[in-house]
């Protein structure tokens, strides 16, 4: 993931908080030690993340996150593993973004009993369009409506609509059919 939520895409390690800048002036940060980094050669490797990242790096960042909420679960853990490996090969296009897989996660997860509300905070939304951030806001219906922050496709239309059909197809590739939710059922706010 890119953003306040970035880690190595490698490993999935943390990324140091000081910023390192190049000759441009571009901020990058470095990749902590941890076991995996270690092992994927990629400690003190400079980065931002990555808009798809490696099905390990993706499993390693739900378990430190999930360690911030709640104590190890190694039930949870192994059924996550299980269904970060059939999203990330079902996965295609956009649906491979990482937020995407990981909100699939999220709703598969939670449809198998966990409690995983604790996976919105580690995550951001972002347009589908150009990666970039959204501007939320709330109609006088009560319904909340997202655009890209920088306009990217010139267009007004509500970028949720589009993230809830590749959460729902992506879902479904990866699940054959299984429990299969509809679009409208992601990202209720």
């Amino acid at each position: 993931m890119i953003g306040i939520d970035s880690f190595c895409p490698k490993s999935g390690a943390a990324l140091t908080r000081d910023r390192h800048y190049d000759e441009r002036g571009r901020s990058k940060r470095a990749v902590t030690a941890t076991d995996g980094s270690s092992a994927t050669g990629t400690v003190g490797e400079l980065t931002n993340g990555a808009v798809r990242s490696a099905q390990t790096a993706l499993l390693a960042y739900f378990r430190r996150c999930h360690a911030r909420h709640a104590e190890p679960a190694d039930d949870l853990y192994r059924r996550a593993s299980l269904a970060l490996r059939r999203l990330k090969s079902s996965a295609d296009g956009r649906q491979e973004w990482d937020v995407h897989v990981w909100l699939a996660l999220n709703r598969r997860l939670d449809a198998t009993g966990y409690d995983v509300d604790w996976m919105h905070c580690h995550t951001a939304i972002r347009c589908p369009g150009c990666h970039g951030r959204l501007r939320f806001r709330t109609t006088d219906s009560g319904t909340v409506v997202a655009r890209c922050g920088v306009d990217c496709d010139g267009q007004t239309g509500d970028a949720l609509v589009e993230i809830r059909e590749t959460l729902a197809s992506l879902y479904a590739d990866a699940f054959d059919g299984e429990d299969c939710p509809g679009p409208e059922e992601f990202l209720q706010f």
